[in-house]
C-alpha cells in the first residue's frame, strides 16, 4: 500500500517523480508518431503506382459504362465475370441552384413565396444568456428552479509541472 504523503514539500517530490513519468511517456509517444509516420510514408510510396493505376482503371470503367448507359435501362447494373457494374440511384437531396443563391437569399424568398413553409426553426435553451445574467445577478437559483434549470459549477483538481525549474535542476546535477 502507498505511503500517504503528509506534507506539501511531499506533494512537491511527488511533482518531480511525476515530471519523470509525463517525460518518459512524451519521448515514446515521439518515438512512436515519428514510426508512425515512417510507416504511412513508405505505404504511400509503395502503394503509389498501385493506387494510381487504380484510379485510371475505375475512370475507363466508368467512361465505358457512361458511353453504354442505355445498356442499363432496364436493370441499373451489370453482373460480368470478374464483378459488377452499375449506377445506384441515390436518395433525393435539396441543393442550391447555383452560387448566385445564398443560403439568405435562398431564406429571404421562402418567406416570401412560400410562407415560411419550407423553413425549420430550431428552438433550444440560450445558455450563455443564462449564465451571463446569473453572473450579473440578473437571475437568481429560485428562479431557474421554476423552469426547471439549475447552473452548477465543477471543481477540477489538476497538477502542473514546472518544467522550467525541473530543466535546470537537471542542467545543475
Amino acid at each position: 500500500m502507498a505511503k500517504l504523503i503528509q506534507s506539501f514539500e511531499e506533494v512537491d517530490t511527488k511533482l518531480l517523480e511525476l515530471s519523470k513519468h509525463e517525460s518518459f511517456i512524451a519521448k515514446k509517444e515521439a518515438a512512436m508518431n515519428e514510426r508512425i509516420q515512417n510507416i504511412k510514408q513508405k505505404f504511400d510510396e509503395e502503394t503509389a503506382d498501385a493506387r494510381a493505376q487504380k484510379g485510371l482503371i475505375e475512370s475507363e470503367i466508368h467512361s465505358f459504362c457512361l458511353q453504354n448507359k442505355h445498356e442499363f435501362a432496364k436493370q441499373r447494373s451489370k453482373k460480368l465475370i470478374h464483378g459488377i457494374v452499375g449506377f445506384r440511384v441515390n436518395p433525393p437531396k435539396v441543393n442550391q441552384l447555383s452560387r448566385k443563391f445564398t443560403v439568405a437569399t435562398t431564406l429571404g424568398f421562402l418567406k416570401k413565396l412560400f410562407d415560411g413553409k419550407y423553413i425549420r426553426m430550431k428552438e433550444e435553451i440560450d445558455k450563455d444568456s443564462i449564465l451571463g445574467d446569473y453572473a450579473q445577478e440578473k437571475i437568481d437559483d429560485s428562479r431557474l428552479a421554476s423552469v426547471g434549470l439549475r447552473v452548477d459549477q465543477d471543481e477540477t483538481f489538476f497538477t502542473q509541472i514546472d518544467w522550467e525549474t525541473i530543466k535546470s535542476d537537471a542542467d545543475g546535477q
